[in-house]
């Protein structure tokens, strides 16, 4: 029997978000003067957005947030897809496990838009987001506080991620971890990362829930 609950990473996971992010931090970056850093910029989604501001504008992070956020309501919409085959698996899972949340570095009024937006709002009980934690992913509060919702020791659990990030707080919070490859991290990065299982399709993420006990 697969595990009770199935918790999952929300950008590069569910959501094919990528595109609105890089457009995102291209815009503010390009209002800002800072030189496009490519590879190194999109290495931070997963990190809340305030740190990576800090990371990429200091002292002026504040403004670089607000500019980005703005463009980003502005796009939002027009650039938020759900990755494919991803409603399709939703569907089957949810009829495997008691229970299915989303735990995320992101603010909560854009977690909750996204899953809207494309319609994933209808598989899972809650989300927790950066407002819901005092320390966001790697750290493991964020998975706990999924836990508790559910009221489920991690042992009943599994986390589903596309990044270090998830990984790591998953296994810091004692649960069974999953990479998905088809998000920000190669297979090599989420193995290094101590993932249990990496998975290339969906159709591999529902055998994998399958197998574990």
């Amino acid at each position: 029997m697969p595990k009770d609950y199935v918790l999952f990473d929300l950008d590069g996971t569910l959501l094919d978000s990528l595109p609105l992010i890089e457009n995102s931090f291209r815009y503010t970056f390009k209002q800002f003067g800072i030189p496009w850093q490519n590879g190194a910029v999109m290495k931070t989604v997963g990190l809340p957005l305030r740190e990576a501001c800090k990371q990429f504008a200091r002292e002026k992070w504040r403004e670089f947030f607000n500019c980005y956020i703005q463009y980003q309501l502005q796009i939002h919409d027009d650039f938020i897809r759900a990755f494919p085959g991803t409603t399709t698996a939703l569907a089957q899972i949810k009829t495997m496990v008691k229970g299915m949340g989303v735990v995320t570095s992101k603010r909560r009024i854009m977690a909750v838009r996204g899953t809207e937006v494309t319609g994933l709002d209808q598989f899972f009980e809650h989300i927790v987001s950066l407002e819901d934690v005092d320390k966001p992913k790697p750290d493991p509060q964020p998975v706990q506080r999924c836990l508790e919702f559910f009221g489920a020791r991690p042992r009943q659990a599994v986390f589903v991620g596309d990044s270090y990030y998830d990984i790591e707080s998953g296994h810091n919070a004692g649960v069974i971890t999953v990479g998905v490859t088809w998000g920000m991290a190669a297979r090599d990065e989420l193995e290094a990362a101590g993932s249990d299982f990496v998975v290339d399709s969906w159709s591999q993420l529902i055998s994998v829930l399958n197998e574990v006990k």
